[in-house]
């Protein structure tokens, strides 16, 4: 099996190039969706290096979490956390630095926050990878801090 991460990098750019074939509000994913597509690449990470043979639906965890309130229609992510547990299974804590510690804890996972001063857009990618081929907010932009989610053991 493949890198899972690997098919989250330019997702977005593909959601927005085919803006036709999506239906309704999941075509915001295309503008909005780049955290919680983070957040799906952290939970198909820790579901998979935990052996875990069930593949996340992303379509699935977007309705689920809407219908709980997780998540708005926009793609704002009103709780991380628990979209995660949601996906995973397990509790998590979120916390947020301005620069990463020397090493990452094996039960953590990092997402960036850049912010645009021209554009006033903000927009969250990993550290291995982005969901927009070419952000223009990272290019232009200044990373503000890092998120750091964690398992709660």
């Amino acid at each position: 099996m493949g890198d899972v991460r690997e098919k989250y990098t330019g997702w977005q750019t593909v959601l927005l190039q085919n803006k036709k074939l999506l239906k309704d509000d999941f075509s915001k994913i295309g503008d909005y969706g780049c955290l919680f597509l983070c957040l799906c690449s952290i939970a198909e990470e820790w579901n998979e290096a935990r052996h875990n043979q069930r593949r996340l639906d992303v379509l699935d965890l977007y309705l689920k979490s809407r219908s709980k309130g997780f998540l708005k229609e926009d793609f704002f992510c009103k709780d991380p956390c628990a979209i995660l547990a949601l996906a995973t299974g397990q509790e998590w804590k979120k916390d947020v630095v301005k620069t990463l510690p020397a090493s990452v804890p094996w039960q953590s996972y990092t997402v960036e926050k850049w912010y645009n001063k021209r554009t006033d857009m903000t927009h969250f990618r990993r550290r291995w990878g982005d969901t927009v081929v070419s952000s223009v907010t990272v290019r232009e932009g200044v990373l503000m801090e890092y998120y750091i989610y964690s398992v709660v053991l």
